[in-house]
């Protein structure tokens, strides 16, 4: 489980569209600036929303009818802009303000966005509205272009009609129509002239850094598809695809991370679980099934566990991977010495596998039920094939309802598995007690729960574990600790870990200026009784060293001072620190 602290997400990031105009000579909004409430329709409802800083007069502006401004918003909440998050649904409106007020590519990139579901949530009517006006009435191409796909993909990209409109979309420019075009040509028509076609469009946007387009190409020499099968170079084109393209490359670097897991090379093959290990946790259930079966049967130099194996074979089982499924139950059923056999889990979730299609998970179940006719009915109340989350909600209404040994055996079970929420659940049982069943003994038990949870990466056992050590209790005072897991919960979304954490950084700053003022204190209490015994005539007023004179170095604290604050700004601007104190003259 320490894997989830070390995802490549370089691997796996889809390039935002950065928000350079916001950035070209706008300060960014930091934690300090005003704050003001603010609402834009998402296509579904009035979506609110905090702006900060600049991005208030944006959209004051926006809302006067520039268009630009309107842009700047947009840009802004789709990449991140200083303090001012991520936020998809706030963009989108955005873009479809800037539309409105006249600029086409505001048009184009909502309809992209509405189209594809990056809000969370597709609207194609709405998408291909955005792409009208673009085209229809601000005479923009690339809306042109984008609005032959909308009407492509209502079509049916596979007809006559639809393929035409693919066709016009690329020649236009639009990159999604020639991704369409490709893959209606090489994966559905599948003849040899048809993939000669896709091969040329594959060919350039591969060579472009495009994702789609090395997938294309590596599928093609995989399978022999258009040119001679060549698994080396379907692998580079999955290496390409995963280390440098752009766009959506999920499953190029889980096919990329599985070649790499077969290698005698011990560096390739931690990269290769690195990578498995991303894209499971990005829902590919292909990368999760072929870890779960790395853990199982690890070669030398790997550093999967079986209980990671557990843990992502059950990840992928939810994600409807057959096989994974087919992998924990055969743990379960007594595949590796490590863990407790449990027929009755393992019968579950080979069903489940079975059910999906896995044919060795539909041979293994009728093996145990040949030789244990009778164990279906002892699967438990609570399903070990369910999802995790459904088993840990049931699980906690069985331990009030009363039910407690039920519901515990189900979160115990996941908690094996290394089901951070299971680990925090049972935490909680054990530190705070659960009568008849944890005493205070075991209090200390929980905390160790709670910190297997926190390393990795539960939001909540991270901000618990993050205040202990800050403060030391029941575990040694740690503020580096402390802070690292403060930045492990911010890191997941949490805004509430994200404030304390700035706190945090901002403590010894507080401890330098409340040092200074009882440096002060002390030094006007002296002038004060020296005033009260000598006359104040011809007095040469000195102060403590540390105060006025000059530092070992020749520079006055003062002066030293203003170079802290000049580096913390410069570090602020530079992406080296999240905070820049309200007081540094220099934010």
């Amino acid at each position: 489980m320490q894997k989830l602290l070390r995802v490549l997400i370089t691997a796996l990031s889809v390039s935002l569209l950065a928000p350079g105009a916001a950035r070209a000579g706008d300060k960014a909004p930091t934690p300090y600036d005003n704050t003001r409430a603010g609402f834009v329709s998402d296509g579904r409802q009035n979506y609110p929303f905090v702006l900060r800083g600049v991005t208030i007069e944006w959209d004051k502006s926006c809302n006067q009818g520039k268009a630009a401004d309107c842009l700047k918003l947009a840009k802004a909440f789709e990449g991140g802009f200083g303090a001012l998050a991520a936020d998809q649904r706030a963009a989108v409106g955005y873009y479809m303000l800037a539309c409105k007020r006249g600029a086409g590519e505001g048009c184009t990139r909502a309809a992209e966005m509405l189209r594809e579901g990056t809000p969370g949530y597709t609207l194609p009517d709405l998408a291909r509205q955005q792409v009208e006006i673009g085209c229809n009435q601000l005479k923009h191409q690339p809306s042109c272009a984008s609005l032959a796909v909308s009407q492509a993909s209502a079509a049916g990209p596979a007809s006559a009609n639809g393929e035409a409109l693919l066709a016009q979309a690329c020649t236009g420019g639009d990159d999604a129509g020639c991704r369409m075009r490709a893959n209606v040509l090489f994966y559905q028509r599948g003849d040899a002239a048809s993939r000669g076609e896709a091969l040329k469009l594959f060919e350039p946007a591969c060579k472009a850094r495009k994702a789609w387009g090395c997938m294309g190409l590596a599928d093609a020499y995989a399978n022999g598809w258009g040119v001679a099968r060549d698994a080396a170079r379907a692998g580079e084109f999955h290496r390409t695809g995963c280390l440098e393209s752009r766009g959506d490359k999920l499953r190029l670097c889980t096919l990329y991370g599985t070649r790499l897991v077969t290698s005698r090379n011990q560096k390739d093959l931690n990269l290769g679980e690195q990578i498995l290990n991303a894209s499971c946790h990005a829902n590919d259930g292909l990368a999760c099934y072929q870890l779960g079966q790395l853990g199982l049967a690890p070669p030398a130099g790997a550093t999967t566990t079986i209980q990671e194996a557990m843990y992502y074979a059950r990840r992928g089982c939810e994600l409807g991977e057959a096989g994974a499924c087919s992998v924990l139950g055969g743990i379960y059923a007594g595949s590796s010495t490590e863990v407790d056999s449990d027929p009755a889990a393992a019968i579950a979730l080979l069903d489940r596998g079975c059910s999906l299609g896995d044919q060795a998970a539909c041979r293994l179940a009728a093996q145990l039920v040949s030789s244990d006719p009778q164990l279906r009915q002892r699967v438990p109340a609570i399903n070990p094939a369910a999802p995790a989350a459904e088993q840990l909600r049931r699980a906690e209404q069985a331990v009030t309802s009363g039910n407690q040994m039920e519901g515990l055996q189900a979160i115990a079970r996941l908690m094996h598995e290394g089901n951070e929420d299971a680990e925090w659940l049972l935490g909680g049982y054990m530190y705070y007690g659960l009568p008849g069943v944890f005493g205070d003994e075991r209090r200390a038990d929980g905390l160790v729960l709670f910190e297997n949870a926190a390393r990795v990466g539960h939001v909540d056992a991270a901000i618990f574990m993050g205040m202990a050590y800050w403060y030391g209790r029941e575990v040694p005072e740690d503020h580096a600790k402390a802070l690292n897991y403060m930045s492990i919960a911010a890191a997941r979304g949490s805004a509430e870990a994200g404030a304390i954490r700035r706190s945090m950084l901002a403590e010894p700053a507080r401890q330098e200026q409340a040092r200074r003022q009882r440096e002060y204190a002390e030094w006007e209490a002296q002038r004060r009784e020296y005033w009260a015994t000598h006359p104040p005539i011809n007095v040469t007023w000195s102060a403590p060293s540390s105060i006025y004179n000059p530092a070992p170095t020749g520079r006055s604290v003062s002066q030293i001072y203003d170079e802290a604050n000049f580096n913390n700004a410069i570090s602020y601007y530079s992406g080296g620190t999240s905070v820049c104190a309200a007081g540094n003259r220099y934010c």
